[in-house]
């Protein structure tokens, strides 16, 4: 992983790592699921899984599309304008 890229709260689990770097690459969760030979729900799972272990509020994909291209906490969750 890019040493850029902000640490997730939990260390992910392989299959996590694996499902959080296919969807950075832009894989969709159907031809993932095809290449490790799982169904789409087990890679959404994972995937959920993973992004709720990065900071912000983004849906799941778009977290972790984020994250992989090498975001840091302040683009991932901005400090509150309050």
């Amino acid at each position: 992983m890019s040493e850029s890229r902000v640490a997730p709260n939990e260390p992910f689990t392989i299959m996590e790592q694996l499902v959080a770097i296919l969807v950075g690459r832009g894989h969709e969760y159907p031809e993932i699921a095809t290449r490790l030979d799982v169904k789409k729900s087990t890679i959404k799972f994972h995937a959920e899984n993973a992004a709720a272990k990065l900071p912000g509020t983004d849906a799941p994909r778009m977290k972790l599309q984020i994250w992989w291209r090498g975001a840091g906490r302040e683009i991932l969750a901005p400090p509150s304008k309050r």
